[in-house]
């Protein structure tokens, strides 16, 4: 049938599998169809003919032999005009042979969700579904050799259809009503495992490695595991408060400093190595504390006030660090002025003292009314309580002053007045003096202390409501009208008579009213309402105000397992009650420092009593019994033909009596068998004709009648004589997760989770933290049937409500008062002392006058967002532009809403350009302020890409389901501009901060901070980004910043600053390197040189020695001569002149010898060699004797004292030489 049809019908095909293909790379699923029920009432072909057999020639009917019923189904792409030939694009399937001429699939029909192998035809697919399709649907005979196979002569029935269907559990059943048979189906198609989206071609693989952490939702969309962001989530979320400038982390949790930072969140530099007494603020620092130098801050330089080293009052100087020099007083000496000499030379004796020198110095005896070693200190005579009758003592100097009571009188207040002299009586017979005081005795009709009452009491008419007063003796009595009562008339008639009020509250009598007591769990009138407690929570919307105070900080916290709540229905006027942090199963037992533990009931353990004791281990069920734990029991689930507590007892199916007409009822493992008698059939023996009908094979078997018995064709899974038992559990698969215990039988199941687990395969953890049970902004952690609060700065216990007192450590010094407060404390610093723990001396100043009030030196408060001090009359305060504070419009004609005030003096108006973060926002504006705000002159703002050395951007990504209803970006900023890094960093500069909905990302929101007056320093801006970061990743109670997931900082890259000393002295380096290379060559060159002339010389110092000295033939003989005489003269001059004569005699025999032996007669000339330390090189000639010099420097020769036989150039001009020939001396 599904053969081609032509070249263009394949090219059409196959340009249909391009487009399918070329949609998506990867995708798959299937395409499901389930038979429900087929009907063929006369087993006929849709041509008319009978599948098997002949037709009955009376009736027409086919013959009793049923079709042989089997199916084949054709997926193809969407045609307007449906063939039922060509090839089938999308896939095609068929069954075996299923069924006779009609049946059906009972579990199919019954519950189409559930898993049946029979009469299903499953397609695969492997592109992207494209929605629309093309199906037929086709019932065929089976041949049994009395048709031709041939064309379509065996077809029963067609069904043809087009539609769109989308991926989904669901299916769509499809009734199919043809001339020859109608059958009933249901279609569905799904996704493969790890595909997702409308076409299945949507991958999400759920992964846990270095790759990604995460899981996919019911869509196909990647969900990040706790503690990993990112697109892939990869990124790890580092531990909560983590500079994420100074540390990182490869892990989730994690925090790891870089180089030069330390502390858990990184945020603690690291200093110079060795530093002593100094501090850091970037790595490797030393900036040396008060009164510490050195480069490792490890001199003192204040000796004197560090160690007081002077004595006998003598005056200490720092010198120099760690050197110090005492000013002694006249009369000691010493290093510290500990040696006495005449102590009592410069009077030390203070008041009138008497000065006695003793060995270690004075001492002085002091006048009455004066102590201490120099008599200054003055003797409190008040400190032996000498005022007598509760009079206030004074002390005063060499005495004391008594201020008596008006009753007592004297110097100690011991002598009593007569309180009678100033005649206290009004209306008395006499006056009393008594000790201490006095007594009227007051006539008839008056009383009081001094008779000035009187004593008709009907006077002042006290009966109320009509009353009449009758006067008594001391008293009164009142006569109250018809409905009145009470010793004024004052109470109506009890209104609590009969009671009124309900749920046992006690009834109280007002003045025409009445009031009923209610218990804690009730209000209203009468106490007929049970009392919501949230209803007393004042939080209403998101504010700054709002954010930062919790109404849960008010409750006094008794322990760390209880809290008290005020109550009108207890006698202490207080009701409390649990923490309930061990559950709904244990008992809480507070331990030291805010921790607790856990007693648990019986049947549950745990840290939180949170974990069921599993009784089912050992598993105490019998016969497959499946064990469902209970609270310190369990039950038994049986199976099918068991019952008992441990099904231990086989079910007795003929109980019932289920055998008709006298039918035996035998009793079979979860079956019973019926012996019938008379004829009859059927399982219950309740048929004449037939065995079989609608109920005797169960779960979609098949019945076949075989005379005198059934035979039941059981569908796969299923197994039995009436298919009444199932062959695979579908608990055997273990679908049920995390401990859950399955229970179920056949193709459904369900599964029974343990405490903390729930869905349909107890996979998901059920959310402990919901409600929110964590206060004061503290983090809920949810475990498995548990929690735990991770509480904020400044609180502790397991929920959260313990405020930790910070003044437990007296930070408070020089006995300043110190106030607790939330993750902080106050010092009130005394006169003189400023400073967080009024460690800073700061002296006596004028005060200040700032907004019409005055403020004392050296006091701090709070102006808007800035912070302002007062120092020595001059008012300063960080410069923060604050901008117009956001407010709550007024709701019905009442105030402002307290939760966001205006200050004094404005009130909140509207404001249409307020930018709303989370909806509703219609009820915010702004405050009025008396002068226009100020023009913003600044190229930084958000979302504008502009970055400069004083600009910086962050990007806010919250989660908005944790952003409060009726957020602005206002309310955010606000925000920021009000923490306190703000005003740390805007000290000295002023600091512009603006934000914007992100441009690019709807749960963002940008932040420009525009560092203003920072004079080109790049450093600074990026430091207060990073303050403004690690203020935000810090955990606290603002509800909004607490929404706050990721934060991004952008500022503009630092290039190297430009130093132009580092060139120079590269420059000035490298020139001399290269003069010391010049000198050494220079130097190896000349020392190689002379090296070479010595050796030159001593070789030709052997020539001379062994050559004949030859004369040399006249030859330049007027240059020669003059030569001779200038060398001479040069010999001569000196007055100490040296003759090597270190040749010895015999050179000087063989010189003489030579000379001869040239022609030239050396009378008077004893031949000698002048010796030029190694300058010179001899040259023996014909002739004469030649001297060469060389440019070598010529060293001084060693001269000896003058002798007479030295004849060398004596008497030069009278020696008998040749005209021609000169001898040459150098």
């Amino acid at each position: 049938m599904w053969n081609c049809m032509g070249i263009s019908n394949c090219l059409s095909i196959v340009c249909v599998l391009l487009t399918v293909w070329t949609e998506v790379s990867q995708s798959s699923g299937y395409f499901e169809l389930q038979l429900i029920a087929v009907q063929n009432a006369n087993g006929e072909l849709s041509d008319g003919d009978c599948c098997d057999g002949e037709r009955n020639t009376q009736d027409l009917r086919c013959s009793s032999d049923e079709c042989d019923t089997y199916f084949r189904v054709c997926l193809k792409e969407y045609q307007t005009d449906v063939t039922t030939t060509g090839l089938c694009i999308y896939g095609t399937g068929s069954t075996n042979v299923i069924g006779g001429n009609s049946f059906q699939f009972k579990s199919a029909k019954n519950n189409q969700n559930r898993n049946n192998d029979g009469g299903k035809i499953v397609i695969p697919f492997q592109f992207a579904w494209p929605v629309s399709y093309t199906l037929i649907v086709e019932a065929w005979d089976w041949d049994n050799g009395t048709h031709s196979s041939s064309g379509e002569d065996l077809l029963i029935e067609r069904s043809v259809r087009k539609e769109r269907i989308n991926p989904g559990d669901d299916r769509q059943t499809i009734q199919y009503n043809g001339l020859t048979a109608s059958f009933e189906y249901s279609i569905r198609v799904r996704c493969d495992e790890n595909y997702y989206g409308s076409k299945c071609n949507k991958l999400c693989r759920p992964r846990n490695d270095w790759h990604g952490h995460y899981v996919c939702d019911q869509f196909g969309n990647r969900g990040c595991m706790e503690g990993w962001m990112g697109t892939y989530c990869t990124t790890a979320i580092c531990k909560q408060g983590c500079n994420l400038l100074q540390g990182v982390c490869s892990a989730p949790g994690e925090c790891t400093c870089t180089y030069g930072w330390q502390g858990p969140f990184c945020d603690n530099c690291l200093p110079y190595p060795g530093c002593v007494h100094g501090t850091c603020v970037k790595p490797w620092q030393c900036t040396c504390e008060k009164n510490w130098g050195g480069l490792l801050c490890e001199k003192d330089l204040n000796y004197c006030g560090t160690n007081k080293p002077c004595k006998n009052g003598g005056t200490c100087m720092n010198t120099e660090p760690d050197e110090y020099n005492c000013a002694c007083p006249d009369g000691y000496s010493g290093k510290n002025c500990e040696i006495a000499e005449h102590a009592c030379v410069s009077n030390p004796c203070a008041n009138g003292g008497t000065c006695h020198e003793v060995p270690s110095g004075f001492e002085c005896h002091c006048p009455a009314g004066w102590a201490g070693p120099t008599c200054a200190k003055d003797t409190d005579e008040c400190a032996s309580n000498p005022c007598a009758q509760g009079g206030t003592c004074i002390d005063m100097e060499n005495g004391f002053e008594c201020l008596c009571l008006p009753q007592w009188a004297g110097k100690t207040c011991q002598i009593d007045v007569n309180e009678c002299m100033g005649k206290p009586c009004l209306n008395a017979y006499s006056c009393k003096n008594l000790i201490g005081g006095y007594h009227c005795a007051c006539f008839r009709g008056w009383a009081g202390q001094n008779c000035d009452i009187s004593q008709n009491s009907c006077a002042s008419g006290p009966c109320r409501n009509g009353g009449r007063c009758h006067t008594l003796l001391d008293s009164f009595m009142c006569e109250c009208p018809h409905g009145y009562t009470g010793t004024t008339c004052e109470v109506q008639s009890n209104p609590c008579s009969p009671n009124p009020c309900q749920n046992q509250a006690q009834c109280h009598s007002l003045m025409d009213d009445f009031y009923c007591a209610c218990s804690d769990d009730f209000e209203g009138k009468t106490c007929s309402e049970l009392k919501d407690h949230c209803k007393t929570n004042p939080c209403e919307g998101p504010s700054h105000q709002q954010s930062l105070v919790v109404p849960s900080v008010l409750i006094p916290v008794i322990d760390s397992c209880t809290v008290a709540v005020a109550t009108n229905g207890t006698q202490e006027g207080v009701w409390h009650i649990s923490s309930n942090v061990c559950g709904p199963h244990g008992r809480c037992i507070s331990q030291p420092a805010g921790n607790f533990t856990c007693s648990c009931e019986p049947g549950f353990t745990g840290t939180y009593c949170h974990e069921n004791i599993n009784d089912c281990v050992p598993p105490p069920c019998k016969n497959g019994g499946t064990c469902i734990d209970g609270i310190s029991s369990f039950k038994c689930f049986c199976p099918d033909g068991w019952e008992g507590t441990l099904c231990d007892m086989d079910v007795n199916e003929c109980s019932r009596n289920p055998c008709k007409n006298g039918g035996r009822c035998v009793n079979l493992l979860n079956h019973f068998y019926c012996q019938c008698q008379d004829n009859w059939k059927g399982k219950t023996c309740h048929s004449r004709e037939s065995q079989c009908d609608s109920s005797t094979c169960s779960n979609g078997g098949t019945c076949f009648d075989h005379g005198d018995t059934f035979r039941c064709t059981c569908l796969s899974g299923w197994v039995g004589s009436t298919c009444n038992t199932a062959k695979n559990s579908t608990c055997d698969s273990n679908p049920c997760e995390n401990g859950g215990t399955c229970v179920g039988g056949g193709d459904a199941y369900t599964c029974i989770c343990k405490d903390g687990w729930e869905g349909p395969t107890c996979a998901h953890n059920a959310n402990d933290c919901n409600p929110q049970p964590c206060y004061n902004g503290g983090v809920c952690v949810d475990g498995v049937n548990w929690f735990r609060c991770e509480c904020a700065p400044g609180f502790a216990g397991p929920d959260c409500r313990i405020n930790i007192d910070e003044c437990q450590s007296s930070p408070c010094a020089y006995g300043s008062t110190c106030v607790d407060e939330i993750n902080s404390f106050l010092c009130v610093c005394p006169l003189g002392r400023a400073g967080p723990h009024c460690q800073e001396l700061i002296g006596i100043g004028k005060a200040c006058r700032y907004s019409g009030l005055q403020f004392p030196h050296g006091s701090r408060w709070e102006e808007e967002c800035n912070t302002c001090q007062c120092v020595n009359g001059i008012v300063r305060c960080s410069k923060v532009r604050c901008g117009r504070r956001p407010c709550l419009l007024q709701r019905g004609g009442a105030g402002p809403d307290s939760s966001a005030p205006c200050p004094r003096g404005q009130e909140c108006v509207e404001h249409q350009f307020l930018t709303c973060f989370a909806k509703p926002c219609h009820q915010w504006g702004v405050c009025s302020t008396p002068d226009p705000p100020p023009p913003l002159h600044t190229q930084c703002e958000p979302n504008s890409g502009y970055l400069d050395n004083s600009c910086a951007r962050i990007t806010l990504i919250f989660n908005r389901d944790k952003v409060p209803q009726g957020t602005t970006v206002e309310n955010i900023c606000s925000e920021l501009r009000y923490l306190p890094i703000a005003q740390t960093l805007a000290k000295d500069c002023t600091l512009l901060i603006l934000c914007d909905l992100s441009y690019s990302n709807s749960d963002a929101v940008e932040v420009a901070m525009d560092g203003q007056e920072q004079n080109g320093d790049r450093g600074q801006i990026q430091e207060a980004a990073s303050a403004i970061v690690g203020a935000l990743s810090k955990r606290h109670n603002s509800t909004v910043m607490l929404a706050v997931v990721e934060v991004k900082v952008e500022t503009q890259v630092m290039p190297q600053s430009v130093d132009h000393l580092v060139p120079v002295l590269c420059v000035v380096f490298s020139v001399l390197w290269i003069f010391c290379i010049v000198v050494c060559v220079w130097w190896t060159r000349k020392r190689k040189k002379e090296r070479e002339r010595e050796s030159a010389l001593e070789d030709s110092t052997v020539n001379n020695q062994l050559e004949p000295l030859r004369v040399s033939l006249p030859q330049h003989k007027d240059n020669r001569g003059k030569d001779i005489q200038h060398e001479c003269k040069k010999l001569m001059n000196p007055p100490d002149r040296t003759c090597d004569g270190a040749e010895g005699d015999e050179e000087e025999d063989g010189e003489e010898e030579e000379l001869r032996r040239g022609g030239m007669e050396l009378d008077k000339f004893s031949t000698q060699k002048c010796s030029l330390a190694g300058a010179q090189d001899k040259v023996m000639g014909k002739g004469g004797v030649i001297c060469t010099t060389h440019s070598a420097p010529v060293k001084p020769p060693h001269r000896t004292a003058y002798s007479p036989k030295d004849n060398r150039c004596k008497n030069l001009n009278a020696a008998n030489v040749s005209e021609d020939v000169k001898d040459h001396y150098v």
